[in-house]
């Protein structure tokens, strides 16, 4: 089992704010200015079912979160998430885009 620290995100429909989209691709990586690894959502939730686990580290609080998965109720999809806490900069949603 691996683990993998998420550096970034790709989140659709684009226009949406973060908070409303889903994450479709996420980069991992050592360090928060590059990502050695871009994935699918589908190849993300493929690791977790094998046991590998991801999580977010936040740069100012230096305090991790889990990433989970989760069924929208909207649309039925499983997708990815960050573990609820009180702490902004570890959260799935407020990390930066991935630059391709």
């Amino acid at each position: 089992m691996a683990t993998y620290r998420i550096i970034c995100t790709t989140q659709e429909p684009p226009q949406l704010p973060n908070d409303r989209a889903h994450i479709v691709a996420v980069g991992t990586g050592t360090s928060a200015s590059n990502y050695d690894r871009y994935w699918q959502l589908n190849e993300v939730l493929a690791a977790m079912d094998r046991g590998d686990a991801f999580y977010t580290l936040g740069e100012t609080s230096r305090k991790t979160a889990s990433v989970e998965k989760y069924k929208c109720p909207w649309c039925l999809q499983t997708h990815i998430r960050s573990s609820p806490d009180a702490v902004k900069d570890n959260n799935l949603d407020n990390l930066p885009g991935c630059q391709r």
